[in-house]
């Protein structure tokens, strides 16, 4: 993986950091609820993953009404990128 993520303009580092963040550390008030999210899917993926960090912040932690939900992806073999993208066309 290169040192930005492409097309983010964000660093490893950065989603690093973002993945971090602690579940038990964030008020359910300062995350983003994301049924509330909506993503034009007529434009590309690309378009549609920088709208949805726009909408969201931190794309590892958000809400689902009065839920917390820290996002997390399994060592399958399947990439973050391709898992991130099916998460998004679902949205």
């Amino acid at each position: 993986m290169s040192t930005k993520m492409r097309g983010y303009g964000m660093t490893v580092k950065k989603y690093q950091e973002l993945q971090a963040v602690d579940f038990e550390d964030v008020g359910l008030g300062s995350l983003m609820d994301i049924s509330k999210v909506r993503i034009d899917r007529r434009r590309p993926v690309e378009k549609r993953r920088h709208q949805y960090f726009e909408k969201v912040g931190n794309p590892y932690l958000v809400r689902v009404g009065n839920i917390k939900v820290k996002v997390r992806f399994a060592d399958n073999g399947v990439s973050m990128e391709d898992a991130f993208e099916n998460l998004l066309l679902s949205v």
